[in-house]
């Protein structure tokens, strides 16, 4: 393949001389955290980073100060984490229902973006002497630990058995699992997702006036561009169906059912291939918005215009992180004009893993905490009712839309999101598709596709050639053979 040979050659040289430069206490900077893929200009929201923070060699790579400060062994259950968003909640009513005192904790947190963490977690857990007991860990990332002895252990070391995992959706159980099959980790979140629109501007250009027409409307891939094509007709192409090509990357790459990598060697699919051609198809005729960056102010701004129609939005993206902001806030020009239906296919988008720590010594305290929001379905729909998150336990899940108490978020219009999630997350299947270097490759696809969009690749075989030699760049020891 043009060039990839060179491009290969180069990066020992690059690699030691990047080592070097650690040695000698340089810093690199960590690019912003990126959801979406190339046109990403701006931070994305904790949960859903695609981006993954390039790991601190030999703990050389200075952390930013965790809360609590420096922490020798201690009798206390010590979680590390980005920022305080989840555990601050969590540990407010494990306490109330367990009758533990925070006193029994103590949180590191970086107070950073979730793609910057696995740089902090490295350089804390490079002293023995810190205490760490729980790692909160992102998908995209979450293999790094979990396939790493060193720094987490099987779940099984602490008293979990496979029984207790019989009520969580099949997908969390998947991701928490090592290369080798050992169950690591477990998530209290399923970060389903699903298409949400304007309801207003679905039946001014569509005639459709439910969420059930309208999902008739984009229920696979086909359908989704055909219905992009009337809607740009009927709106004298004021209006693209959604927003940009990262977002539909995000759903797209999570129907994949081959993985990245087999036997060490790079794969490409016909589904990728068949997504460069949808992807230049949409972005030729405007059925998303030109060169449009996720997460930038023009792009929740497009939400309270008519410029679009949709966004792809995970769990947690239903309340400031997206939806609501898209609106322009409560109250704002669109706010609860919205409706989510379950799209083309299912897909998640982000989601934390606890995983307990090798050098844990609180394995009791540890493990009362995790199942408490995992396989715990009466204390994880607790959680679920009060934080208003959707968990991921499917027992848990069924009894908080069978009691009725969550009913949405006020941008939906009175629609609760939980019912279509539910859908969304029984159908995701996950099984055999992970690989360690999920994250950098599906990045680097995304990049290259987008640049191929933009005009800067000629062709699709150049697209592909840039795709390898970045992925080459980033991983040198897979194999590449295939793309000679």
């Amino acid at each position: 393949m043009k060039n990839l040979k060179k491009t290969i050659a180069m990066i020992s040289s690059v690699v030691l001389a990047g080592s070097v430069f650690a040695a000698c206490g340089g810093k690199t900077e960590t690019p912003a955290p990126a959801e979406g893929g190339a046109d990403t200009t701006a931070a994305a929201p904790a949960e859903g980073g695609e981006t993954e923070a390039a790991p601190a060699e030999g703990g050389e790579t200075e952390a930013a100060p965790a809360e609590g400060g420096d922490a020798a062994a201690t009798d206390k259950l010590t979680v590390l984490c980005w920022n305080t968003d989840d555990i601050d909640p969590m540990l407010k009513l494990f306490c109330e229902k367990t009758g533990h005192s925070a006193d029994e904790f103590n949180v590191k947190s970086f107070g950073c973006g979730g793609g910057e963490a696995a740089e902090n977690y490295d350089a804390y857990l490079a002293d023995a002497n810190n205490d760490a007991d729980i790692l909160f860990v992102e998908a995209d990332w979450a293999l790094k630990y979990i396939n790493d002895d060193n720094a987490t252990q099987a779940l099984s070391n602490i008293g979990f058995t496979d029984a207790d995992y019989a009520d969580l959706y099949d997908y969390t159980i998947e991701i928490g699992k090592s290369s080798s099959g050992v169950q690591k980790g477990l998530s209290w979140q399923a970060a389903a997702g699903g298409f949400c629109y304007r309801e207003d501007l679905a039946e001014k250009y569509l005639g459709v006036t439910t969420p059930d027409d309208f999902q008739a409307l984009v229920s696979d891939w086909d359908k989704f561009m055909d219905t992009a094509a009337k809607v740009k007709d009927a709106s004298n192409g004021e209006t693209a169906l959604t927003s940009t090509l990262s977002g539909v990357w995000q759903v797209f790459s999570a129907g994949r059912s081959n993985p990245w990598v087999v036997d060490n060697k790079l794969q490409l699919d016909d589904e990728c291939r068949k997504y460069i051609d949808l992807a230049k198809t949409m972005y030729d005729n405007g059925y998303v918005i030109k060169d449009l960056a996720q997460w930038n102010t023009d792009w929740y701004a497009a939400g309270q215009t008519d410029t679009t129609m949709g966004y792809f939005v995970s769990t947690w993206g239903f309340g400031d992180a997206i939806l609501t902001q898209a609106a322009g806030g409560e109250g704002g020009a669109t706010y609860g004009k919205w409706k989510v239906v379950v799209g083309p296919q299912p897909f998640y988008w982000g989601g934390t893993w606890a995983t307990v720590a090798t050098r844990c010594n609180n394995p009791e305290l540890a493990k009362e905490f995790i199942s408490f929001f995992t396989t715990n379905a009466e204390t994880a729909q607790a959680y679920s009712e009060s934080k208003g998150e959707y968990v991921s336990n499917q027992k848990a899940m069924e009894g908080v839309l069978a009691n009725g108490s969550y009913t949405g978020v006020g941008v939906l219009g009175g629609q609760n999101q939980f019912e279509t999630l539910n859908v969304v997350a029984a159908g995701i299947n996950m099984k055999g598709g992970i690989t360690p270097y999920d994250s950098v490759i599906k990045q680097a696809f995304n990049d290259a596709v987008t640049q191929y969009c933009q005009g800067n690749y000629a062709d699709v075989d150049t697209t592909i050639d840039e795709f390898v030699n970045s992925v080459a760049a980033s991983l040198p020891d897979l194999d590449y053979s295939n793309f000679d």
